[in-house]
């Protein structure tokens, strides 16, 4: 069996093995400063059948600048969340400024998302009082302050990390009830349940959508460039939450998009339909719209005085 040098064992302690030959990078800041691992390259085939193919898939989360490696003195950072940006940290120090002792550079992106907070949540940051990108390379004591989408609309406009309006989603299995709110609304939003992670991924990245999900961790994933993560598990608060954020008030239009599909819905005569129609249905109503995707049919049946008041209560709360 083949001994290891206490330069190897310390060397193992401190990086993960590499796969298939692929060579290893550093990739995270952990709460004290020290440095986790994981492969350069992630495989984009296959599917996440464990914690730990799930785990490798967002192994590329966090990217280091080549300066990172370069080894300091021991220096304290310290973290000031604005907004609702400690919703991402444990209860205990929500509220409070938090400190980081790092002991090698390290991009303030990596440092962020060490606290828990994902990348897109973050529109501004200002070490030491200046605003940086999320590639800035903290070497030294610093004070960063990091500020929400929502944040301050007058400060730095020039330097906002996130686009203010978005238009089109890709949302997570866990989000169907706001899926639906938003169709309702006439929001282009893809959806399956069945979706992992890798798929998300792929339809966010290939259609340029923004991403919509509650976990923290496929939200860090380093290609996601747009997203949120609603903070309430209520469908209403959820569907507020995402138009105030995207500033989609202005850009509402029920009833024109599938609540199965996802598709336009178009305007049809009876005569077109009638065939489809149930028999109470050709008799007492006469303006139908058919979906282009899945061809299902709607009209304003029952519960359609329903849904107008949920639609107007949404409204409500987002002015």
């Amino acid at each position: 069996m083949v001994r290891l040098s206490r330069p190897s064992l310390r060397k193992c302690r401190r990086f993960f093995a590499a796969i298939d030959g692929r060579s290893w990078i550093p990739a995270a800041v952990c709460a004290v400063g020290r440095w986790t691992a994981t492969t350069e390259k992630m495989s984009r085939s296959g599917r996440a059948s464990s914690w730990g193919d799930h785990a490798q898939l967002l192994s590329n989360t966090l990217t280091p600048t080549r300066e990172s490696r370069i080894n300091v003195n021991p220096f304290t950072v310290r973290l000031a969340l604005h907004g609702d940006l400690d919703f991402f940290v444990r209860r205990g120090v929500r509220g409070r400024t938090i400190e980081r002792t790092l002991s090698e550079k390290t991009s303030v992106k990596d440092a962020i998302e060490a606290c828990g907070v994902p990348h897109p949540e973050v529109d501004l940051i200002l070490v030491n009082g200046q605003p940086v990108d999320f590639q800035y390379c903290i070497a030294s004591v610093a004070e960063i302050e990091v500020y929400p989408a929502a944040g301050p609309s007058t400060q730095f406009k020039n330097k906002r990390l996130q686009v203010a309006t978005a238009s089109k989603f890709v949302a997570d299995g866990h989000l169907g009830g706001l899926v639906r709110d938003l169709r309702l609304l006439g929001f282009d939003v893809a959806y399956d349940p069945q979706a992992e992670d890798r798929r998300l991924l792929l339809v966010m990245e290939r259609e340029t959508r923004a991403l919509l999900t509650r976990d923290r961790r496929l939200l860090m994933h380093a290609i996601v460039t747009t997203g949120y993560c609603p903070r309430s598990q209520n469908a209403d608060e959820q569907t507020v939450e995402v138009i105030r954020r995207f500033d989609m008030l202005g850009s509402i239009a029920p009833f024109t998009r599938c609540l199965r599909c996802n598709a336009p819905l178009q305007k049809v005569t009876k005569a077109e339909i009638i065939e489809r129609l149930e028999p109470l249905t050709k008799i007492y109503y006469e303006q139908f719209r058919h979906c282009t995707g899945c061809g299902q049919i709607y009209w304003a049946g029952s519960h359609f005085a329903k849904l107008q008041k949920r639609l107007k209560q949404i409204r409500a709360s987002c002015s």
